[in-house]
């Protein structure tokens, strides 16, 4: 049996996890205060990074840290990400505008956009709502 391959209750809790909260990123140390998982930090970081080299969960880059999500299919890398600041929601963004903007990267600039890796942050529609009945 291949060691990086093999089931643990650590590996499986963290799998539910991003099971339960499908199209969302959540980075370790918010895996880490959920509650939901009984590993400690360092299991956790090096369970993140073998479920990431296994192909489960996608690491996208979040500022210092990283984030990271169910790997539900290949499209993850071939869009644009939107991801609310406040509720952790990732939403794909697949339009023929971003790709416009991608192209314009690349001939006016002469940079390639890695759009999987590409995360523009915000708030959402249901987080925006929220925040202006707060006012």
């Amino acid at each position: 049996m291949d060691k990086n391959n093999y089931n643990t209750k650590q590996r499986d809790e963290i799998v539910e996890f991003f099971n339960q909260h499908r199209g969302k990123c959540f980075t370790a140390k918010e895996l880490i205060r959920s509650g939901k998982v009984s590993s400690g930090e360092a299991t956790v970081y090096r369970t993140l990074s073998r479920l990431t080299q296994q192909g489960i969960l996608k690491r996208f880059t979040d500022g210092d840290a990283s984030c990271y999500q169910l790997n539900e299919s290949e499209e993850c890398s071939r869009h644009f990400h939107l991801k609310c600041e406040k509720c952790g929601k990732l939403i794909h963004m697949d339009c023929e505008f971003m790709a416009d903007i991608k192209r314009h990267i690349e001939s006016a600039h002469d940079f390639n956009v890695d759009i999987g890796k590409t995360v523009i942050y915000g708030l959402c529609g249901e987080c925006s709502k929220g925040e202006s009945a707060d006012d």
